[in-house]
C-alpha cells in the first residue's frame, strides 16, 4: 500500500469512528448506523474521545509524505487542521463545560432531524426518533455533571433558556401526531417517552434558571490570542484582528457611501433609511411567507440553469419548511441544512423562520419587515442556487473523504461563495431594481457590520446591548432580529467575518484564474472553484494552481 493510500484508508477509519461516537453528528453527515442514539457525555468518555482525537493528531503529523499527489497533501493539511480545531475546542473554547445549550441541541436536533431528512421511510425513522427521545433525560443528565456554572456566559445561560422553554411541543405535540399517523402501533410509547423527556427538559430549564443563570460570569469573549489563533489556523489567513477591524470599518464606510448613490437614484429628496422602509414595508402576508419563498427558489434555479452560471449536480433537490421552534431564537430570517455528505441523495433544507402569531401584531410586523419583496430574491440566491445548496452539493461530490469535511474547518469559502452569488446575480441582470441593488447593498452593510463586531465582541469588550443597538442604529435591522444576530455571534467567533472576508477572497480567486484561463466561460470557472469543495481559499489557490508567493 502506498503512503497515500495508507493516508486516505486511516482517515476514513477514523472518520467512521468520530461518527460512532457522534450519532447525531452521524446523522447529519449521512451515516444511519447509530440513528436511535444520542452521545455519551459522560466526563470521562468526553475525556477519552479527545485523547483519541490527540493520538490521531499525532499518527497524522508522523505520516511520511513521500509520493503524495497535489489533491493528497491539500487533504492531509485539511485533516491535520480539523483535527487541530478539535484540540482547540475542547481545550480552549470548552463548550462542554460552558455551553448548556449544547446538550439542548443533542436532545432536539437529532430528533428533529430525524423527522425532516428523508433518507428513509418515516416509520423506520420515527423508531430511530423513539431511541433518541428514551435518551434525552441522560443527556442533559449528563450535562449537569459537565457544565461548571460560572464559567457560562451569562447570554448562553439565557439562549439555552429560551430554547429550553420552546422544545416541549416537539415531544408531547408533534412527534405524538406524526406517530399515530405513520406508527400507531407505537403512539402510546411516543406519548409516554415524550412526557419522560418534556419533564426532563423541564427540569434542566429549571436547573439553568436556579443553578446556572445565577452563577454565569463566564467570558463569552474569544479574546485576543484565540481569535488571531482561529484566523491563522481554521481560516488560514494572514490577517489579524486588528487588521481585521480596519478592513471591515472601510468596508463599512465604502458600502454605505455606494447605497447613497443608489438610493439618489431612486429618489434624491428620500434618506437610505426611508427608501429602505418604504420597501420593507412591502412583503408577504405570515400565512403566504414560505409559498413566496418556494416561487423565488424556483425562479433564480431556472435562471443559474438558462444562463450557464454553473452545473446543478445530478441527484439534488431542495425544500423550503420552517425553523424548528428551538433554532427561532437565532436565525432570525433564514438558514440552510445541508445534505449528508455521505448520503447519495443530495436533499438540502432551506429553513424560513415564520412568523409567531401569537405574538404582538408589531413584533409580527417587525419580523415579516424581515422578509420583504425586494430581498426575497436575494436571500433566495444565497441559500439555494447558485449559493448554499449548489455550493455544498458539490462540496459533498468530492472523491475523498477528507475532501467532502472542508466545512469542519472554515466557513470562509462557504459563506463568502454565497455572498459573493449576490453581487454576481446583480452584474448578470437578476438583481436589476434599483431597490433590489440598494437592498443588496444594505445587506453588505450588514455584513461588513459583521466583520466589525466580531472583532469588537471577542477582542474588544463591546458589549452585547451595543452590538444590538449598532445593528439596529447603522443596518437597520429589526430588534429582535439584532439580538438573534448577535447572540449567535457571541457563540462564533470568526464566523461573522467569513461572509464579506469570504466573498473578497473569490473575487481575487476569480479574478485570477480568468487571467490563467482567458477563455473560461462563467460556468467552467464556477465549476472549476466548486469543484475543489470547500477549502479555505488559500488550500483552493494551491489545488488550482493559483497559490502566491
Amino acid at each position: 500500500m502506498t503512503n497515500e493510500a495508507l493516508f486516505y484508508e486511516r482517515a476514513t477509519t477514523w472518520l467512521m469512528r468520530v461518527l460512532e461516537q457522534s450519532p447525531v453528528a452521524a446523522t447529519e453527515l449521512g451515516a444511519h448506523s447509530w440513528d436511535d442514539r444520542l452521545g455519551d457525555f459522560r466526563p470521562e468518555v468526553i475525556e477519552a474521545q479527545h485523547q483519541e482525537v490527540l493520538e490521531a493528531l499525532a499518527e497524522f503529523k508522523a505520516l511520511d509524505l513521500t509520493g503524495f499527489s497535489r489533491e493528497a497533501l491539500i487533504d492531509h493539511i485539511l485533516l491535520v487542521k480539523i483535527l487541530d480545531s478539535f484540540v482547540r475546542n475542547h481545550d480552549k473554547v470548552q463548550g462542554h463545560h460552558r455551553d448548556p445549550g449544547g446538550y439542548l441541541g443533542e436532545a432536539l436536533g437529532g430528533v428533529f432531524m430525524l423527522l425532516i431528512r428523508e433518507f428513509a421511510p418515516l416509520p423506520e425513522r420515527l423508531r430511530s426518533a423513539l431511541g433518541r427521545v428514551r435518551e434525552v433525560p441522560r443527556v442533559l443528565q449528563e450535562a449537569r455533571l459537565n457544565l461548571i456554572p460560572v464559567e457560562v456566559p451569562r447570554v448562553w445561560a439565557e439562549l439555552a433558556l429560551e430554547q429550553g422553554q420552546q422544545a416541549a411541543g416537539l415531544f408531547v405535540g408533534l412527534l405524538p401526531a406524526i406517530a399515530a399517523q405513520a406508527l400507531p402501533e407505537l403512539q402510546d410509547e411516543f406519548v409516554k417517552c415524550g412526557q419522560v423527556a418534556a419533564a426532563a427538559i423541564q427540569s434542566y430549564v429549571e436547573y439553568i434558571q436556579m443553578d446556572i443563570l445565577p452563577e454565569a460570569a463566564g467570558d463569552f469573549a474569544a479574546g485576543r490570542e484565540l481569535f488571531d489563533e482561529l484566523l491563522h489556523e481554521q481560516h488560514l489567513v494572514d490577517y489579524n484582528a486588528d487588521e481585521l477591524l480596519q478592513t471591515g470599518w472601510r468596508l463599512f464606510h465604502e458600502t454605505r457611501a455606494q447605497m447613497e448613490v443608489v438610493a439618489r437614484e431612486i429618489d434624491p429628496e428620500k434618506s437610505v433609511r426611508e427608501i429602505l422602509e418604504e420597501a420593507k414595508a412591502n412583503h408577504p402576508t405570515a400565512e403566504g411567507l414560505l409559498d413566496a419563498y418556494r416561487v423565488a427558489m424556483q425562479e433564480i434555479r431556472q435562471y443559474v440553469i438558462d444562463h450557464d452560471i454553473a452545473t446543478i449536480p445530478a441527484n439534488e433537490s431542495l425544500r423550503i419548511i420552517e425553523t424548528p421552534n428551538y433554532l427561532r431564537p437565532i436565525l432570525p430570517y433564514a438558514a440552510y441544512m445541508q445534505p449528508g455528505m455521505l448520503e447519495a441523495q443530495q436533499d438540502g433544507i432551506f429553513l424560513v423562520t415564520p412568523v409567531d402569531p401569537h405574538s404582538p401584531p408589531e413584533e409580527q410586523e417587525q419580523k415579516l419587515k424581515g422578509h420583504y419583496y425586494a430581498k426575497l430574491p436575494i436571500t433566495s440566491l444565497h441559500e439555494a442556487y447558485p449559493g448554499h445548496h449548489l455550493q455544498l452539493v458539490w462540496a459533498n461530490r468530492q472523491p475523498s473523504i477528507p475532501r467532502r469535511m472542508g466545512s469542519f474547518l472554515s466557513t470562509l469559502f462557504i459563506e463568502g461563495w454565497a455572498f459573493y452569488c449576490e453581487e454576481l446575480l446583480e452584474q448578470l441582470g437578476y438583481i436589476a431594481a434599483p431597490v433590489q441593488r440598494l437592498g443588496r447593498l444594505s445587506d453588505q452593510l450588514w455584513r461588513a457590520a459583521r466583520i466589525i463586531l466580531d472583532v469588537s465582541l471577542h477582542t474588544q469588550g463591546f458589549p452585547i446591548e451595543e452590538a444590538v443597538d449598532f445593528l439596529v442604529r447603522e443596518c437597520q435591522l429589526e430588534p429582535i432580529n439584532a439580538l438573534a444576530e448577535v447572540r449567535r455571534y457571541t457563540q462564533s467567533p470568526t464566523q461573522p467575518q467569513s461572509y464579506l472576508m469570504g466573498k473578497l477572497a473569490i473575487l481575487e480567486l476569480v479574478a485570477d484564474y480568468r487571467k490563467t484561463h482567458p477563455d473560461a466561460s462563467l460556468r467552467q470557472i464556477h465549476d472549476a472553484i466548486l469543484g475543489c469543495g470547500s477549502l479555505p481559499p488559500r488550500l483552493m489557490r494551491q489545488q488550482l494552481g493559483l497559490a502566491k508567493d
